[in-house]
């Protein structure tokens, strides 16, 4: 793990090192999500790779067999004829 520090400076703004936002991945106007877990413990994320971990979030929710493609195909077979 790789720790950083970030000053806040007036009005709350955060610079981040060239150094953090290379291992984040950060291109300008990325947004970040902050995560604060009830022990004060704070995790720090880009919207850009939370969105890639809920890529296929839900895929184990699909139905392989799906009566409804099959109904929909065959319709569309008989139509073909």
């Amino acid at each position: 793990m790789t720790s950083f520090t970030v000053s806040v400076r007036e009005h709350g703004r955060l610079n981040l090192p060239k150094s953090l936002r290379a291992a984040l991945h950060l291109q300008d106007q990325d947004d970040l999500i902050f995560r604060v877990r009830p022990d004060g413990v704070a995790e720090v994320v880009s919207a850009t790779t939370l969105a890639r971990r809920g890529t296929g979030l839900f895929a184990h929710l699909k139905q392989h067999d799906s009566e409804t493609d099959d109904f929909l195909a065959e319709r569309r077979a008989e139509a073909d004829q």
